[in-house]
C-alpha cells in the first residue's frame, strides 16, 4: 500500500512538472504580445503628429497653383505655367486642331519672362507636332527654327505618331505676338495653329477661346 502511495505521490509530481512546462509556454507569448504593445503605439504617435504637417504642405503647395481651364495653369509665385496640348483633340476642322480650336481660334496669353512648360499628345490618326513661329503669313510651307528657343516637339517635321507625346520647357521670351503651330508640312496653313502671346503688360497667364 505504502508503494502505491509513493507511486501516487510520484506520479502527480510528474503530472505537476509537465503542466508547469505547458503553462510557461502559454505565457511566453502573453509576455511578448504586451512587451510589444507600447511600441506600435509610440510609432503611431509620430505619424499622427507628422500627418496635419503633410497635409497642411500639400494644401499649400496646391493652393499656390492657380487653374485657369482644362488645358493651363499657373504658379504666380514660381513664375511657371503648365500648358496640356493635344493635337486633334476632337474633330473640329478634320483633327487639324489644338485643344479643340483651329485657324487662331484662341489664344494663349503668357507675361514675358515666364517659364512654360507645355506637355503635347497627339490624339489623331496621323502624325501631328508643335512649334512655337512668329505670327506672320504666310507660314512657312516646312518650318525648321522656333521663334522662341526650346519652344516645340520632336520631330517637327515628320510629326509624332499617335498617342505620340513629348515635353519641353522654355522661357517666354521676348514679347511679342506668335503663334503655336503644326510643323508637318500642309498642317498649318490648313489651319492648325493658335495664338500664342508673350505679353510685357500681363501680371498672369491667360486662356482665352475654346
Amino acid at each position: 500500500m505504502q508503494g502505491l502511495r509513493v507511486a501516487a505521490v510520484g506520479t502527480a509530481l510528474f503530472v505537476s512538472t509537465i503542466a508547469n512546462a505547458q503553462g510557461s509556454g502559454g505565457v511566453a507569448p502573453k509576455k511578448h504580445v504586451h512587451a510589444s504593445r507600447p511600441a506600435p503605439t509610440t510609432a503611431a504617435a509620430p505619424a499622427a503628429a507628422t500627418a496635419p504637417a503633410s497635409t497642411a504642405a500639400s494644401a499649400a503647395a496646391s493652393d499656390s497653383s492657380v487653374k485657369v481651364n482644362e488645358f493651363l495653369s499657373y504658379d504666380p509665385a514660381a513664375k511657371t505655367v503648365s500648358l496640356k496640348l493635344f493635337a486633334a483633340h476632337g474633330s473640329v476642322n478634320g483633327g487639324m486642331n489644338f485643344n479643340g480650336a483651329s485657324n487662331g481660334g484662341s489664344t494663349i496669353t503668357v507675361p514675358v519672362g515666364w517659364t512654360v512648360s507645355w506637355s503635347f499628345k497627339n490624339e489623331d490618326a496621323i502624325p501631328h507636332s508643335a512649334i512655337v513661329l512668329a505670327n506672320k503669313m504666310p507660314f512657312p510651307a516646312q518650318p525648321q527654327e522656333p521663334a522662341i528657343p526650346r519652344a516645340y516637339t520632336s520631330d517637327v517635321t515628320a510629326g509624332l505618331p499617335t498617342n505620340g507625346t513629348d515635353q519641353t520647357t522654355f522661357k517666354a521670351s521676348p514679347a511679342g505676338e506668335y503663334v503655336i503651330a503644326c510643323g508637318v508640312p500642309g498642317h498649318a496653313p490648313s489651319g492648325m495653329w493658335i495664338h500664342f502671346n508673350v505679353s510685357a503688360d500681363a501680371k498672369v497667364p491667360s486662356y482665352t477661346g475654346k
